[in-house]
């Protein structure tokens, strides 16, 4: 299978996922659907920022999720892949967790529309574990499941 498949089908459930949340948020109220779209291109930017700069497959153009390397290589400098700080961690995952649960609520009020969210996602999810972790060599990744396997 090509490499990057995964990553991209990853991201195409992921963006339906958003998709779901701002169709709602913006049902509910203008205001917080535009919020909700302007934020979330800026919490992805702050992963890429605080995260995927570190990734060897950016700096060597290999990227899984093909888009987000593709990105980083534009916007911001690639560093050299070394170790996560925690604070890196934290600032990378804290607008994310922000992001997944901000809609919850509103989502609720339509629980299809909350399921399908969640089946997205956990989608997404369940693909990057099993197609873009396998074949990761980023040994620094936090999630890294082939920490033994990788090779810097």
């Amino acid at each position: 299978m090509n490499y990057k498949a995964p990553g991209v089908l990853s991201l195409i459930l992921a963006f339906a996922a958003i998709g779901i949340a701002v169709y709602q948020l913006f049902a509910v109220s203008i205001i917080m659907g535009l919020a909700y779209t302007i934020c979330t291109p800026i919490a992805f930017l702050n992963v890429l920022y605080h995260y995927c700069r570190k990734c060897p497959h950016v700096t060597d153009e290999t990227c899984r999720h093909v888009i987000f390397g593709w990105i980083v290589s534009k916007l911001f400098k690639p560093s050299t892949p070394s170790k996560y700080s925690t604070g890196e961690i934290l600032l990378a995952l804290s607008p994310l967790a922000v992001f997944f649960a901000f809609p919850q609520y509103w989502l609720l009020r339509q629980i299809n529309l909350f399921i399908a969210f969640w089946v997205l996602m956990l989608l997404a999810i369940i693909v990057v574990r099993t197609g873009v972790c396998k074949e990761c060599k980023n040994i620094n990744c936090k999630f890294c499941q082939n920490a033994n396997n990788c090779r810097p």
